[in-house]
């Protein structure tokens, strides 16, 4: 008991181990943050868009424009070209959104005027076509437009409205009262309303709104009254200048309720890649450190002085390393859990911790008895450490290339029964490929080899294989370098 005591210790300090645990717990942390945090703002226009607005002055007309990002808020520096009677008119927008062009224009019951923008995105310009925006000249101002469907930057599964308001000579609006009504009714416009929402807004230009929403599968409309009560028009000069009493806005959530599955696959699409890399080298050179290099060294002969057998050295360092890499994988899980239950109200399935930290724990101490084997059929440092290397580059780091290089070698079909087989074969050929073959068991998926569905158990992918599978791994490596220690060292 007080060696393996003493080994866990001598372990646990070591400067090397500590900064692995460090990185793989930091790292699966940060990549669990930047997933779970923006997850819910994925569908989220990265474009900008633009609301148009305008007003008379005798024969001059100004075009008004808001350019705004998909929380509605101002973008700048976008290029607005409006065309009208064959003359082009250009604005660039401010900081606050604004781009807006005067010019004259002749008398008839309504124009057209031809806009299109363009906007810089990771360097390249990009110009929008072309659309039409109607002027009805019996109006000398749009009013009120609505532009439905901005996110929420509190919450972005939640979407409302960007209320635009265009004045005589551009003046912001009187009191304005905005009714949200909420029906779950297929019809078109039902004759009542499941519930209602007031917004009294005075005096606004833009305005974004995110009304409350009780049912996130409910279908919202919008009218809008002034003070006295009288139902404004809300105005469309993107649709042929016409005024509407009553707008359809549709649903205003993007939310869809999280489930183990989702959870899964965000583990599996980015954290499983930084597990796969480090867990492996924390194993690897954890072995060298602490076991191999005192034995291609004939430091291990000092130690073996003292009262303790090479059987018990052997077993008490593998085990206190194993230790190592356990707490690593667990606290790791463990962390990235509580981050998905802090965004996400849900924890991983029992189960499905369990998987994970089996998983890459099995993954690692394969690696681990691989080089206490190692270990025991080189005779110098440096060659243990040149295989150790070796061993890291091709059985880890490029381990899913090489099956994809055989397999296209072999010209074997990706939709063919042989090409799920022989990936599977690959899987189970490197420690490496152990938590491709749990994510197929758990996802039907064929790990990260194209994500083909596939029924595992037809493939033999059951938990019983999968566990003995893991069990040789660890066992086989590390009985042979026990039995070399004790028998012939």
């Amino acid at each position: 008991m007080r060696s393996i005591s003493y080994e866990i210790k001598r372990t646990m300090r070591s400067r090397f181990v500590i900064i692995l645990i460090i990185a793989i717990v930091g790292l699966s942390a940060l990549l669990a943050y930047e997933t779970a945090s923006t997850s819910n703002s994925l569908n989220v226009p990265t474009t900008p868009e633009v609301a148009y607005g305008y007003y008379l002055n005798n024969n001059n007309l100004t075009m008004v424009s808001y350019v705004y990002d998909g929380y509605g808020n101002p973008v700048k520096n976008v290029e607005i070209y409006y065309q009208y009677n064959g003359s082009d008119y250009r604005a660039i927008s401010s900081s606050k959104g604004y781009a807006n062009a005067t010019f004259q224009v002749k008398y008839s019951s309504q124009i057209n005027v031809l806009i299109n923008y363009t906007y810089t995105r990771f360097g390249t310009k990009i110009e929008t076509p072309s659309i039409a925006y109607t002027i009805n000249l019996a109006m000398k101002y749009s009013g009120l437009e609505i532009y439905p469907y901005i996110f929420n930057k509190l919450n972005s599964t939640r979407m409302g409205i960007l209320a635009m308001y265009v004045g005589n000579n551009g003046s912001s609006s009187p009191n304005l009262s905005f009714i949200f009504l909420a029906t779950n009714s297929s019809r078109s416009i039902p004759n009542s309303f499941n519930y209602t929402f007031y917004y009294n807004f005075t005096s606004i230009s833009i305005k974004k709104i995110f009304p409350t929403i009780e049912n996130i599968n409910d279908t919202y409309y919008i009218e809008v009254k002034n003070s006295n009560g009288t139902l404004v028009n809300i105005y469309s000069g993107l649709e042929g200048g016409k005024s509407f009493p009553i707008i359809l806005l549709g649903k205003l959530s993007t939310y869809s309720p999280m489930t183990q599955s989702r959870l899964q696959s965000l583990v599996f699409s980015g954290i499983s890649s930084i597990l796969d890399l480090f867990i492996p080298i924390l194993a690897i050179f954890t072995a060298y450190l602490t076991y191999g290099k005192d034995r291609t060294s004939g430091v291990i002969e000092s130690v073996l002085k003292r009262p303790v057998t090479r059987g018990e050295l052997i077993t008490t360092r593998f085990l206190s390393n194993a230790i190592a890499i356990f707490i690593a994988s667990a606290v790791a899980m463990a962390l990235v859990d509580l981050i998905y239950f802090y965004y996400f109200s849900m924890y991983f399935s029992v189960i499905f911790l369990t998987e994970l930290i089996w998983t890459y724990f099995v993954e690692g101490v394969a690696f681990l008895s691989i080089v206490y084997m190692i270990s025991h059929l080189v005779k110098s440092q440096g060659a243990l450490l040149g295989a150790a290397i070796g061993i890291f580059v091709v059985m880890d780091l490029f381990w899913e290339i090489i099956p994809l290089a055989v397999i296209s070698a072999l010209g074997i079909s990706s939709s063919s029964s042989t090409y799920v087989i022989t990936n599977i074969i690959f899987d189970y050929i490197s420690p490496a490929g152990y938590s491709n073959l749990f994510q197929t068991l758990i996802t039907n998926k064929l790990g990260s080899f194209g994500g083909i569905t596939i029924n595992p158990s037809a493939y033999g992918l059951t938990y019983l294989p999968l566990i003995a599978a893991g069990l040789l791994w660890i066992l086989i490596p590390f009985l042979i370098a026990y039995l070399l220690a004790k028998y012939r060292d």
